[in-house]
């Protein structure tokens, strides 16, 4: 049996080799003990982010030798194939995030009540087309930042309609642009429950992979009896008719929304179609601050005060991407994070 302890790393030589045949299951747990997982979120650097059991030197060669052998040895085509897929997974991953295959990855929020609630979103494996289907440090930060900011801001309460139930009664109504993975949306309805329902939207390639993560967290959902929803939404779109106040949402979620020129626009004027005129309406955010996007942070601002939101509140921090930095370290990621509301009614 491998030893994996930490403080004796192994050598390639110290695991099963391709000339002594070993069985299957042998070779798919060794092929396990090599996986790389990304970056954690919060990590700084310091921490390993592969099995820190096995001595990086030759690893690929050892990999390599798996892909170009028959396995003739092997039991069935179906246990060959999962070791030579299980290999170049490992290959994969020694490429870079990009380069990862689909993975599900699994995210602790904290709550109000101080329990620690679990989510697990799925990732495909990423292309330059799908970044959006990536869990970003900006939502992350902001499922982090959820259950104090609902604290810290008692406005965050169903508005004002024309409706007679009393106030609570009624539950608030909330929509998430730009969803992604959903890691923000799914978070605050963990955390609100039965008190909130929120509808993640994203675009039509994106949805899908949304509406399966939601439904990886059933039994979460059901156990807090969160309403959760998933549909297309695109900025672009004006939608016609327009919302009704009915259809309105009393809070707004977006992290890291923008990364085209086009966004900020676009994303303002969606939030003024969908947003509550109500006195405690909301729109929560998150983005990264990075040199090349800052002019769309300046305009996003700039667009929402002449729509008529001011800011609440605000402030700054940082995270760690699970992509690389030049240097190899994990990558540090400034962000924003702002609470609007309608300026005549603060």
């Amino acid at each position: 049996m491998i030893s994996a302890d930490p403080d004796e790393p192994l050598h390639v030589f110290d695991l099963p080799q391709i000339h002594t045949k070993p069985s299957g299951t042998e070779i798919l747990r060794t092929l396990d003990l090599l996986a790389i997982k990304p970056r954690s979120f919060t990590s700084n650097g310091h921490e390993a982010v592969k099995a820190p059991a096995v001595h990086p030197a030759g690893v690929t060669r050892y990999l390599t030798s798996f892909i170009s052998s028959s396995l003739s040895w092997l039991d069935t085509d179906e246990l060959r194939e999962a070791v030579w897929d299980a290999a170049a997974a490992r290959l994969s991953e020694r490429s870079g995030r990009t380069a990862m295959p689909a993975m599900s990855r699994v995210f602790t929020i904290p709550s109000p009540w101080g329990e620690e609630l679990t989510l697990t979103l799925h990732e495909p494996s990423l292309t330059a087309d799908n970044l959006g289907m990536k869990t970003w440090v900006s939502s992350y930060l902001l499922s982090q930042r959820l259950h104090t900011l609902l604290e810290s801001t008692p406005q965050l309460v169903p508005s004002e309609t024309t409706t007679p139930t009393p106030k609570a009664d009624r539950t608030l109504r909330a929509l998430e642009l730009g969803a992604g993975t959903g890691l923000v949306g799914l978070s605050f309805a963990a955390i609100r429950g039965k008190s909130a329902s929120i509808h993640l939207t994203d675009l039509p390639d994106i949805v899908p992979n949304l509406a399966h993560n939601t439904a990886l967290n059933v039994e979460l959902l059901t156990k807090t009896a969160a309403t959760v929803t998933t549909d297309v939404l695109d900025w672009s779109v004006v939608p016609e008719p327009l919302p009704t106040q009915e259809e309105q949402y009393d809070l707004i979620l977006a992290a890291d929304p923008l990364y085209s020129a086009k966004h900020p626009k676009w994303l303002v004027d969606t939030i003024g179609h969908w947003l509550s005129r109500g006195l405690d309406a909301r729109v929560v955010t998150e983005m990264p601050l990075r040199d090349a996007y800052l002019p769309q942070v300046q305009e996003f601002r700039q667009r929402m005060e002449q729509l008529g939101l001011a800011v609440v509140d605000e402030g700054e921090e940082v995270g760690y991407d699970d992509w690389e930095s030049a240097d190899g370290g994990a990558l540090a990621v400034r962000c924003w994070w702002s609470v609007w509301g309608w300026s005549e009614k603060l």
